[in-house]
């Protein structure tokens, strides 16, 4: 189902939906608007450099991605 057909159906559904319903929907909406405005505090852009630093510093320091993978799926 493409998105103009999805649009068409959730359209008809508003206009046959209860007051709760529509409440729902409107808060879902204003909720996605909201996170989108979404940043990174100053304490995490501080960390995000202090690690991209250390990595500049010593690129082969810490486990390539098929390490990390394997650690995490034996933890399960």
């Amino acid at each position: 189902m493409g998105t103009g057909q999805i649009r068409e159906l959730l359209h008809e559904y508003i206009n046959q939906a209860d007051e709760r319903l529509i409440n729902l929907m409107y808060a879902m909406v204003q909720a996605d608007l909201k996170e989108e405005g979404f940043g990174l505090s100053e304490t995490h852009k501080k960390v995000l450099d202090e690690r991209l630093a250390a990595h500049q510093t010593d690129p082969s320091e810490g486990s390539s991605w098929e390490e990390v993978k394997s650690r995490i799926r034996k933890q399960l």
